[in-house]
């Protein structure tokens, strides 16, 4: 295919006319027929991949005819070849190296300020509210967003206000239809025909000026002649310029169906949480704020000052804690990318691929920074090196992976880790510079466990007689997950007590906190003794 671009000459090859059998002795003709400038190959992956043993015959010749082409290429034949990829690992290195490819140019996510500008221009000729405060908010909300994410947003965006245009429009036409409507009777107003009552407007016309209101005819007392009027158009065009314009709500609602394609892989579906769905704690509460959103809205700050915020935070304690909570709530208030993975998730049966996997989940993390990845159990993926075939496990190697990359994260990427058994950690993971904070989150005190019974007593109907500070002092070394358990226990009590029963009563929680016993935490706090010196 050949195009005419700023007066020179373009041949785009497609993927599936360079698998053909023909490619070599077609392209021969070609270039005999007429002098290039540009030719660009797009998914060079799937026309020159790696030539490996056992590999298909047709692959193996079309990488063989390209290394021919390229090699004929002359320094005065003024063409360039320009090639498309994003998988540049499954191309054959012969393609890759001087004489060939020279030149590698690497397009990565577009940073906020390149997301504001392209937004713009997806923008241009689309009907909007938006002023430049708005759009970068919306850049700044898109972490990991390339180009063409961005464009489904804004389809997806435009889809959300065009729903909204049409249900509108459909309930003026039966309201319009019916003179008890509250349309109708905002057209008809008071005794005065003229009259017009802003308060009878359903909220969805409350944007509307008087201006643009339904029109009446004030020369007649006929109800029938108030609402079917010609000038009762006026109301569709109020509709078309209110409801037919893309505003924030879309782009907010847009953002929940619309994901970042380099994310879909391993972006984790999380709930919102907030801070305050999670009970006590309040010392790790801030050293994660400080960590995680201090650096985000006040990077000047750090540089000011001349230091860095932490690249790792490691949360240790007794299982039921709320230490998964935590890192979601931290995650979802600084509205950053979130990667989770349990340890043992990474690992793989075949050599090579837990290392391979531990790589892939760092450069997404960075190509979607600023991002956090959370490993849960982490106790499980960076156990103590040493204790199999003299360091050659597979946990071995994926330990040194994990070190290596943890070594190379900027602020941009922040780890957090959750384990309830710090003793099981490699001590080379803990050292200042990888986790920088190791956090020591115990079982709530009193004061916390009261603000935990709150939390979980929202959509339980309680009884006047429910005294929150009493159930905190009855569960004494109870965690987070017991007192949870709790509540739901004693509201099956009373159902069990009555089925029709409206309310929990004390004595449900009191007959339920009988039934569970704590939590054993004493060995768990043995162990965060051990590393006190390290604990903020």
């Amino acid at each position: 295919m050949v195009h005419l671009e700023q007066g020179k000459l373009l041949l785009f090859l497609p993927v599936r006319m360079m698998q053909d059998s023909t490619f070599s002795q077609s392209m021969d003709q070609r270039s005999s027929a007429i002098t290039m400038e540009k030719i660009f190959v797009d998914e060079l992956d799937a026309i020159a991949p790696s030539r490996t043993e056992g590999g298909e015959e047709l692959s193996i010749r079309m990488v063989a005819t390209l290394l021919k082409l390229m090699d004929e290429i002359g320094p005065n034949d003024r063409v360039i070849l320009i090639a498309a990829t994003n998988r540049p690992d499954s191309i054959d290195p012969a393609l890759r190296r001087s004489g060939r490819l020279d030149k590698e140019i690497e397009i990565g996510v577009p940073s906020p300020g390149q997301r504001m500008d392209i937004l713009h221009h997806l923008l241009i000729g689309v009907r909007h509210s938006l002023n430049d405060d708005e759009l970068k908010s919306i850049a700044l909300e898109t972490h990991g967003f390339v180009g063409a994410d961005l464009a489904a947003l804004c389809n997806e965006a435009a889809m959300c206000a065009l729903r909204r245009y049409i249900s509108l429009k459909e309930n003026l036409s039966v309201q319009l239809g019916h003179p008890d409507s509250s349309v109708h009777k905002y057209i008809r107003g008071t005794d005065d025909p003229s009259g017009y009552q802003e308060s009878s407007l359903p909220a969805s016309f409350s944007a509307m000026s008087l201006d643009d209101a339904p029109c009446t005819n004030s020369n007649t007392k006929s109800s029938e002649s108030y609402y079917v009027n010609t000038k009762c158009s006026a109301s569709y065009d109020a509709i078309d310029e209110k409801a037919l314009s893309v505003n924030t709500e879309d782009f907010k609602k847009a953002k929940t169906k619309v994901r970042p394609s380099a994310m879909r892989e391993v972006m984790l579906e999380l709930p919102k949480v907030c801070w305050e769905d999670v009970g006590g704690q309040a010392n790790v509460k801030q050293q994660l704020i400080e960590a995680i959103h201090w650096p985000q809205e006040c990077p000047e700050a750090f540089k000011r000052i001349g230091t860095q915020p932490p690249k790792g935070l490691l949360m240790m304690g007794p299982p039921g804690c709320s230490k998964t909570l935590m890192a979601r709530a931290a995650a979802s208030e600084a509205q950053l990318n979130f990667l989770a993975v349990k340890g043992p998730e990474l690992f793989s049966k075949w050599v090579g691929d837990s290392e391979k996997a531990v790589r892939s989940l760092f450069a997404k993390a960075r190509a979607n920074a600023p991002a956090i990845i959370f490993f849960d159990e982490i106790d499980g993926l960076a156990v103590t090196r040493g204790h199999e075939n003299d360091g050659t496990s597979v946990a071995d190697r994926v330990l040194t992976q994990l070190l290596v990359e943890m070594d190379g994260l900027d602020g941009k990427v922040i780890v957090i880790a959750a384990t309830n058994r710090p003793d099981k950690i490699d001590p080379a993971l803990t050292r200042p510079g990888r986790f920088d904070r190791l956090l020591d989150v115990q079982p709530p005190n009193e004061a916390d466990r009261a603000d935990i019974f709150r939390i979980h007593t929202r959509s339980i109907p309680c009884g006047p007689d429910v005294n929150l500070e009493e159930l905190a002092r009855l569960t004494e070394g109870y965690t987070g997950a017991d007192i949870k358990l709790v509540c739901r226990e004693a509201a099956v009590v009373a159902l069990d007590e009555n089925f029709d029963i409206k309310e929990v009563a004390m004595r449900h929680f009191q007959f339920a906190i009988s039934k569970i016993k704590p939590s054993d935490v004493k060995f768990y706090r043995k162990l965060a003794e051990g590393y006190r010196r390290f604990v903020d």
